[in-house]
Order: structure tokens, then sequence, then C-alpha cells
């Protein structure tokens, strides 16, 4: 952790608890609905969970100005001090639909204040304007997804949403777990919930929560359950209208199997874009976060009506970010992370894709990172990485609970300079008419040990 960068993880939930009071659910039939977005506001503001060194933020991407603003809350070590403005500058689109960040202000945590003429480079948003994004900025390690949250969303039929868990560093074990890293074996690594609003009242309900495959058993091992219902509410906030989860429901904390009170704040977009910020509880030095997912929280969207043609999902052009969770501190295997913006589908097997396997089930997707993470001179990027989504779940759509990815060895954050692979769990749909895949793994084979995230936006 960079400890320039380095903010109060000072509750997003508690704030959220602050500003609510926990609602009676409305119980109801569950149906999958698809939701019909409106048209893109060109000034949207969108908010973004905590993520590596840099604390919940807004942003405020304005594409007809052709500006924005990140707005970071708990930077002096309490979000209900109001937010500080770390970066502003000018947004630009790349011939290849990718949206460059060009910084010219910027305020670290020690209130230096810089600027910058001309705008400095480095930053990337893969964005659907007004519906979801996922920003990656030069100033700090990691990527953010980020959710646009001008308006409570409103869903008077239940609507099932499927995600996976955006993790924090790995721990292979379950001692690891009070470092306050991420344990596949023990914490939620995917799940789906049903989301049912009556005004400003919102209820998850059927809460389900599941654990990689590990050891060589398929995912879908019940995870340390979280609650299966809880109350909310959605209002305006510091983070624009968000869905706070107060703390008035109990968890089991596998850590030290004691009860604790769960905390939250989730946004969803207008066309069902999720994102939760996991918010912070602990006991006895023991932290737990899990409301949907665990780690930083969660990122999803809406279970799809039906199954999905797996072949033309994968078949696609996407663009995202590759992201590294780092390996467990005080081992062996301890090391950083990364956080790499990257495509899939633009590249030809026979060309570009050493080590990789053939093309011949439908279900393969071939892509990986931009060269010196920079893709303002490249169509798209290297393939030396693969996902093979594998077979859908017959009682899911969109979900493919076996997938498997493969690294190359000329991935730069391989490790051991040799091809290998790793389980993984993905889910699909669409977004605004777009597909979208996020993927969760655990890679105990490259160096450090950590768990990946793929979080990949249909191109434009």
């Amino acid at each position: 952790m960079n400890p320039k960068r380095r903010w109060s993880r000072s509750g997003t939930g508690a704030l959220s608890g602050a500003l609510i009071v926990a609602l009676a659910g409305c119980g109801s039939s569950s149906k999958t609905t698809t939701i019909a977005p409106p048209p893109p506001d060109p000034s949207q503001l969108y908010f973004s969970p905590t993520m590596g060194d840099v604390y919940a933020s807004t942003y405020a991407i304005d594409n007809t100005a052709n500006t924005f603003v990140r707005t970071v809350y708990g930077f002096d070590g309490s979000p209900a001090n109001g937010g500080t403005v770390t970066d502003s500058g000018v947004v630009s689109t790349l011939p290849n639909g990718i949206v460059s960040l060009g910084i010219e202000y910027n305020e670290n945590v020690s209130g230096v204040k810089t600027t910058y003429n001309p705008p400095l480079t480095g930053s990337w948003a893969v964005e659907l304007p007004g519906q979801a994004a996922l920003i990656g900025m030069t100033d700090y390690s990691s990527f953010t997804p980020a959710v646009p949250t001008g308006a409570c969303p409103s869903l008077t039929i239940a609507t099932t949403f499927q995600f996976v868990t955006i993790p924090n560093r790995f721990s292979p074990n379950e001692a690891s777990v009070a470092a306050n890293n991420w344990s596949p074996s023990l914490e939620t690594a995917f799940g789906s919930v049903e989301v049912k609003t009556t005004g400003a009242a919102v209820n998850f309900s059927n809460v389900s929560q599941k654990t990689l495959p590990t050891n060589g058993a398929p995912a879908g091992a019940p995870a340390n359950p979280g609650p299966a219902s809880v109350s909310a509410v959605c209002a305006p906030t510091f983070y624009g209208s968000t869905i706070g989860v107060p703390g008035s429901v109990i968890v089991i904390n596998p850590g030290s199997n004691q009860s604790v009170p769960p905390t939250a704040t989730v946004g969803i977009g207008p066309s069902g874009f999720l994102v939760e910020d996991a918010g912070f509880s602990q006991v006895q030095g023991q932290p737990y976060e899990n409301v949907l997912g665990a780690g930083y929280g969660a990122i999803g969207l809406p279970k799809p009506s039906a199954a999905l043609d797996t072949p033309t999902v994968a078949a696609a052009q996407y663009q995202g970010f590759l992201y590294g969770s780092g390996g467990p501190v005080n081992t062996t295997q301890s090391g950083p992370g990364f956080s790499r913006i990257a495509s899939f589908g633009y590249t030809d097997l026979t060309a570009s894709c050493p080590s990789l396997p053939t093309p011949s089930t439908g279900t393969v997707l071939y892509g990986g990172e931009f060269a010196g993470n920079d893709p303002s001179s490249h169509a798209s990027g290297n393939c030396d990485l693969a996902i093979d989504l594998g077979t859908q779940d017959s009682g899911s759509s969109g979900l493919y609970p076996a997938a498997t990815v493969y690294v190359t060895a000329g991935f730069p954050n391989n490790g051991i300079d040799k091809p290998y692979t790793f389980p993984a769990v993905a889910v699909a749909g669409q977004i605004d008419g777009k597909y979208a895949i996020f993927l969760i793994g655990a890679d105990t084979t490259g160096l450090p040990m950590q768990a990946w995230g793929i979080y990949l936006l249909q191109s434009h």
C-alpha cells in the first residue's frame, strides 16, 4: 500500500447507517425482469467503492464538456466531513473507444496540490455513459468499478442479480483472514440476490453466497452465510442516490466465530449495473465484510431471463480491466497486485495468441493487457490470456461456475515464466444492451498467489 494515497476507511456503511433507518422488507414472488434504461445523462455522477488504497469516491464525468472530477470521502478521517477533490481534468475518447482521463489537478493526502499542463496521461476508463464505468487512475494502485447514482432504482417486481466478490489480498487459509485478506475457501466468491423496491424501501432477499472451487471440488459450496434477507433504504447521500444497509442483521465472522453486524453501501444503475462497497465490521481484530460479496464488496448485473448463447457472448469484443489482489502478507508468497487495462476478442489466435487452447468449443475469449498499460496507440491489447467460460449453469442463466483462465509465459504478471491455468467463476449478461462479463478466480500457481478479477464491457 502506498501511504501517500491512504485514506481512512471510516465506514462507508457507518455513514449509510447514520442516514437511514431499517425498513420492513416487502415480500413478493420473484420474477426475472429486464430493466429498460433511460437515455444517458451527459454529466453523470458515479459512485466508486473502496478499492486498494483509495476509499469511497465519486466521479463526475461530463461527456459534453469533456471534463471529470474525482471526489474522495474519508480523505481527512471521516466521510461526514465531506469530500475532497483529489483529481480533475479533461476527458477524451481514443479511436478504440477507451476514455482517457487527463489529470490537470491533483491533491494528495498530505495536502500537496499539483497542476499539470499538459494534462497527466495514463488514467483510463471503459464507460457505457450513464450506465456503467470501469476506471483506472494513474495515481493509485487499483482499478475501480463506478456505478451511476443519479436516481434510486425502481424495481417494483423482485429482480434477480448475479454478482462476484471484488477480492482484497488473497488468503489461502483460514489463519490469514485475521489480516483482512480474502479467503476463497471460507468467504463469498459469487452469488445472487433478489432486489425489490417500494418507494425508498429496498429489500434484498434470497441472498445466495458461494465459494470458489478449491482442491478439485466444484464451485458452489455455501460460504459462511450472511443474512438471507436484509431491509434497507435508498436515499440521497454524498455518493448520490445510494442504498444503505444498516448494521441491524447478524453474520458469523469466520476468523473469530463471533457475530458481527454487516454494513454496506450499494449502487444500482438505471440498466442494472450493481456495485457494493462492503463497509467494515470488526470484532477483536477480525475483520469481516459480508452483505453480498466479501473483500471490498461485489460487482454484478441482472440475471438473464433465458440462457445465454455462449458462443455469441464469447465472440463479442470487450474492453475492461485485469486485476490481481496481491499475495498474502508475511509469507513467502507475499507480493504486490496489479491493475491493467485490457481487451478481449480483437486478436487472431493463429497470429498472436501463443500457448493458448484452440477455439474448438465456442466458449473461449482471447485477449490480454495493453503494452505499457497504454491503449492510446493500439486498437487492441496483447493476446497472452484466454478465458474459457465453460458450461453455463443449467439452473442459473449467465452463471459459469467452471470457467478456466489461461495465462501465458508472456503475461507481465505471470511470475513463474511458464504457462499455467487456474479455475474461476464468471457471471455474464447485458447492461444497456451490451454484454458484460465479471470473473473471479484464485491463482495458486503464479507468483504471488493471488485472487484475480477480470471485468469486461462489450465495446461500442
